[in-house]
């Protein structure tokens, strides 16, 4: 009776998020419900972080709290296009817009874009609906809980490619009019848009997959061959952009995949000379883990391995060792003395908890 109870409850959760979104697959949003993605709209999504949900009940934060002070439990992980991305990485752990690692496969039959403020609104809202369900849990501290309620950083990080949005500039701007930092990430395949920008995010990530072009063909699968080349541009333009706001490369290392030519990697970066590089290791969980992959619990890299390619960059590239997060197998390389004295810089105050 409880199993059919349970049943019946996700069908009524379903036909309610159903009646509001017109645009996702009804198997697709089934799944995303199951994984606790809370729809934002037609397009939109929130879910809650586990290093949120780990400050919450006692534990510890995460990367960037521990590399530049936001205050995790109140971070929120979205994404303005929940299935939208030009790009297919084999060691992507997230939905992606493909049954069969095809692209054909995105929602766009009937499709329009939602506006900015309302996206805004519906993932602070999503957000709070989430940090609600810990309200009568033992273990959560009650001023951490209330401080959840009230999130000062927004990851637009969840899934898919943000810049595929067309109104993200307008979506930031919104975010910031609450008095909200944001943290975008962008695997660089739309440098004609950024650099067009007057509005940027608080820290402006590029994802760094590859260490060239064969490479990025065979563990990135591109929509298009052509996406390259408009990373390279990307790069080009990240040191004008550094004058703008925070800038960070962020790795991706898969063993076997994309580990290698570290060569390649070091001429990334001197020509966008971040403020920050992220060596981080893949992680074997969500969509990473589908036999088409080819990928296994070996493809992830120790922390030790991480920081050994770490050490190699920065002695290729003269930037700084500056920390790590080892739960998150990742290290922290800054550009220099300031970058790294600037690393913990607090936009806002009493953002830590």
């Amino acid at each position: 009776m409880e199993t059919m109870a349970r049943g019946k409850g996700r069908e009524k959760y379903f036909e309610k998020v159903r009646e509001k979104n017109k645009s996702i697959p009804d198997e697709v949003l089934r799944i995303l419900l199951r994984q606790k993605y809370h729809i934002a709209g037609e397009h939109s999504a929130a879910k809650i972080c586990h290093w949120t949900h780990s400050v919450l009940t006692g534990g510890i934060g995460c990367y960037k709290s521990k590399f530049y002070g936001i205050a995790s439990h109140r971070c929120i992980q979205c994404t303005p296009v929940l299935l939208f991305c030009n790009h297919a990485c084999v060691f992507c752990w997230r939905i992606m817009p493909e049954k069969s690692l095809k692209f054909e496969d995105m929602p766009a039959k009937h499709f329009k874009w939602d506006e900015p403020e309302k996206i805004a609104d519906w993932i602070v809202e999503a957000q709070k609906s989430i940090i609600s369900g810990y309200g009568g849990n033992p273990k959560v501290d009650k001023r951490r809980y209330e401080e959840a309620l009230n999130p000062l950083h927004v990851a637009l990080s969840l899934t898919g490619e943000p810049v595929i949005y067309p109104h993200l500039e307008r979506l930031i701007e919104e975010f910031h009019k609450r008095k909200m930092t944001t943290f975008l990430v962008t695997n660089g395949t739309f440098p004609e848009r950024i650099e067009k920008w007057k509005t940027y995010p608080t820290q402006l990530y590029v994802s760094m997959v590859a260490p060239n072009e064969e490479v990025y063909r065979k563990a990135i699968r591109p929509k298009s061959p052509m996406l390259w080349r408009k990373y390279l541009k990307m790069l080009e333009l990240m040191p004008k952009i550094s004058q703008k706001t925070r800038t960070v490369l962020r790795m991706t290392l898969t063993r076997g995949v994309n580990d290698s030519d570290l060569e390649g990697y070091a001429r990334q970066i001197m020509v966008a000379q971040p403020h920050y590089v992220e060596v981080k290791s893949m992680v074997y969980v969500g969509g990473a883990r589908l036999p088409q992959r080819g990928l296994s619990l070996s493809s992830m890299l120790t922390i030790e391995e991480v920081e050994k390619i770490a050490q190699q960059l920065a002695q290729m590239t003269g930037y700084i060792i500056s920390d790590k997060h080892e739960l998150s197998r990742v290290v922290l390389l800054c550009k220099d003395k300031e970058a790294e004295k600037n690393r913990m810089k607090i936009w806002r105050e009493n953002l830590m908890p």
